[in-house]
C-alpha cells in the first residue's frame, strides 16, 4: 500500500512545491537536486515521519535528498553497509528507525532546510 502510493500521480505531484522551499538542494549537503537550469540531478523526498501519509508537509513529514544523502540516512547512518529500508531497520531491535545518528541527521536537514529556505 505504501509502496503504491509513492507511485502515484498524488505523491509525485508533492514534489515540486518540497523542490521549491529548498530552491532545489539537498537540506543535508546543500547539492542541487532535481530538475534544475535544464540538468537533471537525481533526489529523494524522505519521510522522517509517516504519521501524515498523504498529508505531508515539508520539514514536518518530509525532506528532499540529494540521492547520497537519502542512501547515507538508511545505510551507514542505519549501521548498514548498504541502503535499507525503514522496513527493514524496524526488525531489528538494536537499530529502530530513526536511531540516535538517524535523528542527528533529521535535526540536521530540519535546520538546513531553513537554511535554503531563507537562502533561496
Amino acid at each position: 500500500m505504501y509502496k503504491s502510493y509513492l507511485n502515484s500521480r498524488e505523491w509525485k505531484s508533492k514534489h515540486p512545491r518540497f523542490l521549491r522551499a529548498t530552491g532545489y538542494r539537498c537540506q543535508m549537503f546543500g547539492v542541487k537536486v532535481g530538475r534544475y537550469k535544464g540538468k537533471y540531478y537525481p533526489y529523494n523526498i524522505h519521510h522522517h515521519t509517516y504519521k501524515r501519509k498523504g498529508k505531508e508537509k515539508w520539514q514536518r513529514d518530509v525532506f528532499v535528498l540529494s540521492k547520497r544523502a537519502h542512501n547515507l540516512i538508511h545505510g551507514w547512518l542505519a549501521l548498514s553497509l548498504k541502503p535499507i529500508s525503514v522496513k527493514q531497520q524496524n526488525k531489528n531491535p538494536i537499530n529502530q528507525y530513526p536511531n540516535l545518528l538517524q535523528q542527528i541527521a533529521h535535526t540536521w536537514c530540519w535546520l538546513m532546510g531553513y537554511i535554503l529556505w531563507i537562502l533561496k
